[in-house]
C-alpha cells in the first residue's frame, strides 16, 4: 500500500494531545496550520512540518517510514530534541525558515541513527519553505525530506565501475577503443596512445590508415566499411606501425553494440599484439636447430621417466646413442650411490615444479660428469603434464673455478691492502697541510667519503668498472644536491676501471671542493661543465679526454699555496694514471682536462643512448 493511502499518521495526528505541546489544542490552530498539515497528510512524499520556534514535528505516512524506529516517538516533538545527532543544523534551518527565507540541499549527507541502536550514513535532498499565517509572518517551516541513499550508492557504484573499467583498459596489453554508430573513434586506451605516439585528434578513423603497412591498407578498410554497414562483427589482421617507426602485426576485432531496437549505437573494439604468435613458427624451426647443434644435453621424459628423446649434445656427453637410450629409465645415468634422488626428483616433477641442481650423472663408460641439470613439465593446453624437458650443461669448468677462488680471495685481500695503503697515505699527505685537528678531520671524512662513492661505483659492476657519468654525480651529489642545475654532463657512455675511478674520483671531489669554496659552486649562478670524449693526443695516441670547466663564479687567481688536494689534482692522478693533465686558473673559471690512455677503460658505445634506452653499438678493452 503506497505510504499515503495508510492514513496512520492523519489519524495519530488526530488523536494527539497538541495542548501538551508548545502549539496548543487543534481548536486553537491558525488556519494556516490547519492548511499545512492538511498538505502534508495527503502528499505522498515525505514531508515535515517544524512548528514554531522550538520546530515542533507534524510529519506524514512518508516521512514515518524514512524515520525508522524512531517513529511515532517523534511526533509532536521538538527538532533539536527528535534528531540530537543534527540538532545544530536543524536549528539553522528553522531559524533560516522563520526568518522568512526559503532554502534547499542536494544529496545532504548525515549520520543518523534510525535504527535500535547504529548510525548510518543517509544522503537527502532537503527543500524548506516558510509557512505564513494571513499577515504573512512566518510561524513555521514545511520541509520535503527525499532520501537519496539508494540513488548516491549507485551513482558512486556507477563511478567505481566506470574507474575500474578505465582502470583495466589502461592496464591490459591489447589496445581497447570506442567508436560511435559511424565508425568515429571517441575513446583510447593508454596502451594505444602509447604505442602509436598519436595524438588522439589524428586518430579518430576507424583503421588507422596513415599507421598501417601501405600493403594492407586499401583491404584492411574495404573489410572494416562492410562491416559498418551490415554491422557484423569485424576481425582482421595487419602490421601497426609503433612510435618508434617499427611494424607489429595485431589481430584486431570490434563488436557492435547494440540498443534495445537492435540499432548499433556504438563499437567496442580491441587490438592485440600477435607479433610473437606469427614469429612462433619460425622459432620452433629455430628452437629445433638450437637443440640439434646444442653442446648441452637436451631429451625429454614421459611421466615415469622413461626417455622420448635425445639429443646429439646428450650423445656427446653421455656417450649413448639415441638408440641406445630411448624408451628407457633416466635413473640408467645416475650413479649407483644416488639413493632416492630419481624419485625425489621426480616427485617434484609431477607437482608441476621446476627441478634446478648441480649432481652428478654417470656416462656410459661408468665414468662420472659434473652437470647442472634443468628440468621443466611439459604441459597440454588445459595445464597438464604430459612429460619433462631436461637440459644438462658439463660444469667442470665451474668446479675449476670454484677451486680458483681461493686465489681469488687473496687477490681481495691484496686489493684489500692496496686500499688501506690509500688511505695511509691520504691521512698523512692531508695531515701534512693541515694545523688544525677539526680541520683535519673535516677534510679526511669529505675525502674518504668521495673515495667511498667511487667504491659504491665499482661494488655495483662487481668490481669490473664505473661509468664516468655516475662518478661525477656521486661525487659532486653532496656539493651540488640530486637535481640541481649546477652540473652539466656531455660525453658517450665510457666505464673505467677500478684504478681510474678511484684516482678520478680522488680528484673530482678535490675540484669540486674549490669549486664550491672559492669557485663557480660558491655561487648561484655558477655551474660546472664535464665533457670526455675519445681523441688522439699530441704523438696521435688515442686517449679518453676529461674536461672541467667553471662558468659563473668570481674571478679566479692562482692560488699561492698549494695543498694536498692541489697535489691530487695536479699531480697525483696523473702520476697514477699515466696521464696527461692540466690544471689552469683562468680569470673566467678553473679548467681541468686529463688524458688517459685507453688501458683504463673497460668499455664504452660508440653513440649517445637512444630513446628506448638501449645504445646504438658497445665497445670493451676486453
Amino acid at each position: 500500500m503506497p505510504p499515503n493511502s495508510r492514513n496512520e499518521m492523519k489519524q495519530r495526528i488526530d488523536s494527539f494531545d497538541w495542548g501538551a505541546t508548545s502549539i496548543g489544542p487543534r481548536a486553537t490552530w491558525p488556519q494556516c496550520l490547519t492548511s499545512a498539515v492538511s498538505i502534508v497528510t495527503s502528499s505522498p512524499v515525505p514531508m515535515v512540518l517544524l512548528w514554531g520556534a522550538e520546530g515542533v514535528m507534524i510529519y506524514n505516512d512518508a516521512y514515518a517510514d524514512f524515520a525508522g524506529s524512531r517513529h511515532p516517538g517523534l511526533l509532536g516533538v521538538p527538532v533539536a530534541q527528535a534528531w540530537p545527532e543534527i540538532a545544530d543544523f536543524n536549528r539553522r534551518v528553522l531559524e533560516t525558515g522563520l526568518a522568512g527565507e526559503s532554502i534547499s540541499f542536494r544529496d545532504k549527507h548525515f549520520s543518523l541513527k534510525r535504527g535500535r541502536s547504529v548510525h548510518e550514513d543517509v544522503w537527502t535532498n532537503l527543500d524548506y519553505s516558510p509557512v505564513r499565517d494571513a499577515d504573512g509572518t512566518p510561524l513555521g517551516v514545511l520541509s520535503i525530506v527525499v532520501d537519496t541513499t539508494a540513488w548516491v550508492y549507485a551513482e558512486r557504484a556507477q563511478r567505481e565501475s566506470e574507474s575500474r573499467f578505465r582502470t583495466l583498459a589502461d592496464n591490459i596489453a591489447a589496445f581497447a577503443w570506442m567508436a560511435h554508430e559511424s565508425g568515429r573513434i571517441y575513446w583510447y586506451n593508454k596502451r594505444w596512445l602509447d604505442y602509436t605516439g598519436l595524438p588522439f585528434d589524428e586518430g579518430r578513423e576507424w583503421g588507422w590508415p596513415q599507421l598501417q603497412h601501405p600493403a594492407h591498407v586499401e583491404r584492411v578498410m574495404q573489410k572494416i566499411e562492410r562491416c559498418r554497414a551490415t554491422g557484423e562483427v569485424w576481425e582482421d589482421t595487419f602490421p601497426i606501425q609503433s612510435r618508434e617507426g617499427n611494424y607489429r602485426w595485431f589481430l584486431s576485432r570490434a563488436v557492435p553494440i547494440r540498443d534495445d531496437a537492435g540499432n548499433v549505437v556504438r563499437w567496442f573494439g580491441t587490438g592485440t599484439d600477435i607479433t610473437e604468435h606469427l614469429e612462433e613458427a619460425e622459432r620452433n624451426a629455430q628452437l629445433a636447430t638450437i637443440v640439434a647443434t646444442s653442446a648441452d644435453a637436451i631429451i625429454s621424459m614421459s611421466p615415469e621417466g622413461n626417455i622420448l628423446s635425445w639429443n646429439p649434445g646428450a650423445e656427446h656427453m653421455f656417450g649413448y646413442m639415441a638408440e641406445e637410450v630411448i624408451g628407457r629409465s633416466e635413473k640408467l645415468l645416475f650413479p649407483e650411490d644416488s639413493g632416492d634422488e630419481f624419485d625425489e626428483k621426480y616427485r617434484h616433477l609431477r607437482s608441476g615444479e621446476h627441478v634446478l641442481r648441480d649432481t652428478i650423472r654417470r656416462r656410459k663408460d661408468g665414468t662420472f660428469l659434473d652437470v647442472a641439470i634443468n628440468v621443466a613439465p611439459m604441459r597440454h593446453a588445459d595445464g597438464r603434464i604430459f612429460g619433462f624437458s631436461a637440459v644438462f650443461r658439463d660444469i667442470t669448468e665451474r668446479k675449476r673455478v670454484e677451486k680458483h677462488l681461493r686465489m681469488v680471495m687473496r687477490e681481495l685481500s691484496h686489493r684489500t691492502k692496496n686500499l688501506l695503503a690509500v688511505i695511509v697515505a691520504m691521512v698523512r699527505q692531508t695531515a701534512r697541510t693541515s694545523s688544525d685537528v677539526g680541520v683535519l678531520q673535516s677534510q679526511l671524512i669529505q675525502r674518504l667519503q668521495s673515495l667511498s662513492a667511487s667504491h659504491d661505483l665499482l661494488v655495483a659492476e662487481d668490481w669490473t668498472g664505473a661509468s664516468v657519468e655516475e662518478l661525477i654525480r656521486a661525487v659532486l651529489q653532496p656539493f651540488i644536491g640530486n637535481s640541481s642545475d649546477a652540473l652539466v654532463c656531455r660525453g658517450l657512455p665510457v666505464f673505467v676501471n677500478a684504478t681510474a675511478a678511484q684516482n678520478l674520483g680522488l680528484a673530482l671531489h678535490e675540484l669540486a671542493t674549490n669549486a664550491a669554496k672559492y669557485g663557480a659552486l660558491s655561487t648561484a649562478t655558477g655551474h660546472v661543465e664535464v665533457d670526455w670524449s675519445f681523441d688522439r693526443d699530441e704523438d696521435d695516441q688515442m686517449r679518453l679526454m676529461l674536461r672541467w670547466n667553471e662558468f659563473g663564479g668570481p674571478a679566479v687567481a692562482k692560488p699561492s699555496i698549494k695543498g694536498f688536494g692541489h697535489v691530487v689534482i695536479e699531480r697525483v692522478v696523473g702520476q697514477a694514471l699515466d696521464a696527461k693533465v692540466k690544471y689552469e686558473f683562468l680569470p673566467k673559471g678553473v679548467r681541468w682536462s686529463i688524458e688517459m690512455p685507453l688501458e683504463f677503460v673497460v668499455r664504452w658505445r660508440s653513440s649517445p643512448v637512444d630513446g628506448s634506452g638501449e645504445a646504438q653499438s658497445e665497445t670493451s678493452t676486453g
